[in-house]
């Protein structure tokens, strides 16, 4: 690099050109790197060796290449230049005419080289152009710059090529002749990179531009319901929701829920529409009012985008309170914010903050969604209200209505016994705390809330 600056013809254009191109098969060639990790292999399983042997071709044929133009070149067109400093120096008419004869020779040397380097960058734009369209998708970033700087060594490979066949006249015009139709070719290609250069540019434009409906709509949400005492949990909710479903190919790239039930991730939201980093963790303290660590069951920092859950409790306790601190990040906009028993246990307390009570409130309607579990419900039970008789206990496998009132001696009982079901009226399922991925207890004061249970 430091020659390159210093002011010398040596190294030039062409090796600049050449330069240019290594850098590009560099690139490439680690997007490709980064698809064949074992972490991530199976997801191009379709193209996979495609790459791999695009990625063999850069690094056998054509990175060497380039660096063999690189030098080659440099070396070249040096002497091209002694022979014209020679040629200017001389006295003698005939000796000069000698020396400017062997400085177009050479020349031409010089000018076949920039081709050489034009045809390895059109190699590299082209594979480029696949890995950008087919490969690791967050790297694709270094797929346009490959292609751009692949492109824009061809562009400068033209320029070297045109200004140099300026140097002949007439008595060379079949070889001008010759080389004019090449490099004009070479200038359709030039067009074609450079449009596919474009274009990539333009995906990435567009992609952009169909996010701002989902953060423009996760703002206008937030600006809306946040520091509202007294607003109506479940229509945020609902609102939220919808923005999702509305969204949902943007937030999940691959896999796109084909049900709303699919979409009930808090995690995912925290981390792919709101920008939170996720950590689960087996202890997390906070200290109390009076200095002491209390452990805690989630914590949301807000200012540092963080969302930590303890993983003490189950799955299903987890994900609730995830869900609990994706409230705090939609409605509260105090710095940090703890919740410090799990969902089933927070009626124990006889005095919690209202900020507590919401985010609880919007966990339940966002995990259990009335509309949801409305359809679940009646998928399994056949009814639109579970009413406690004889017929209803007889379909859990020929049960009486005392037999059910042994074991669910209260509404709670026979509501955490729906929840937990996963067999009525013959007919087998998954339970319903198990579809919607909370807790048997959680599940069991949805259902009440709705009333869907009669003792």
């Amino acid at each position: 690099m430091r020659k390159f600056g210093a002011g010398n013809h040596k190294p030039g254009s062409g090796s600049a050109a050449a330069f240019q191109g290594m850098i590009s098969a560099k690139l490439i060639s680690t997007v490709i790197s980064l698809c064949a990790e074992e972490k991530r292999k199976h997801l191009y399983a379709d193209c996979i060796n495609e790459l791999l042997d695009f990625q063999e071709q850069i690094e056998k044929r054509i990175y060497p290449g380039l660096a063999d133009l690189f030098q080659y070149d440099s070396d070249q067109f040096d002497k091209t230049i002694k022979l014209r400093t020679a040629r200017d120096n001389e006295k003698d008419e005939v000796t000069r005419n000698q020396l400017r004869r062997e400085a177009l020779e050479e020349l031409k040397i010089s000018i076949a080289t920039p081709f050489q380097i034009a045809f390895h960058c059109k190699e590299i734009a082209e594979i480029g152009a696949f890995v950008f369209d087919n490969g690791f998708r967050a790297a694709r970033g270094d797929s346009q710059v490959g292609i751009s700087g692949a492109v824009s060594a061809i562009a400068g490979c033209i320029a070297i090529i045109r200004l140099n066949v300026l140097s002949f006249n007439s008595d060379e015009y079949e070889y001008l002749k010759s080389t004019v139709s090449k490099v004009n070719d070479l200038a359709k290609d030039y067009e074609t990179l450079r449009q596919i250069a474009d274009s990539k540019i333009q995906v990435l434009q567009e992609e952009f531009g169909e996010k701002i409906p989902l953060f423009e709509g996760i703002n206008n949400l937030i600006s809306k319901y946040r520091t509202e005492k007294n607003l109506d949990v479940e229509v945020c909710v609902r609102d939220l929701q919808n923005l999702i479903w509305k969204n949902k190919s943007l937030i999940w790239k691959n896999n796109t829920p084909k049900t709303e039930i699919e979409i009930l991730g808090p995690d995912i939201i925290l981390k792919r529409v709101l920008g939170y980093d996720y950590f689960s963790s087996s202890s997390y303290g906070v200290p109390s009012e009076e200095g002491e660590i209390v452990e805690v069951a989630g914590v949301i920092d807000q200012p540092n985008k963080l969302v930590m859950v303890s993983n003490i409790y189950s799955k299903e306790t987890q994900n609730f309170t995830a869900a609990h601190e994706l409230a705090h990040a939609i409605l509260h906009s105090q710095p940090i914010l703890h919740r410090d028993v799990a969902a089933e246990y927070s009626g124990q307390r006889k005095t919690r903050d209202y900020k507590e009570i919401q985010a609880d409130k919007f966990a339940s309607y966002f995990l259990m969604p009335k509309s949801l579990v409305l359809k679940e419900f009646k998928k399994r039970y056949s009814i639109e209200v579970f009413e406690l008789n004889e017929l209803s206990a007889f379909k859990f496998g020929g049960k009486s209505v005392v037999d059910i009132r042994k074991e669910c001696k209260s509404l709670r009982g026979l509501s955490r016994k729906l929840a937990n079901s996963i067999s009525f009226d013959n007919n087998r399922f998954d339970s319903l705390a198990s579809k919607f991925k909370v807790s048997i207890e959680a599940m069991a004061i949805r259902l009440e809330e709705l009333g869907l249970v009669k003792y």
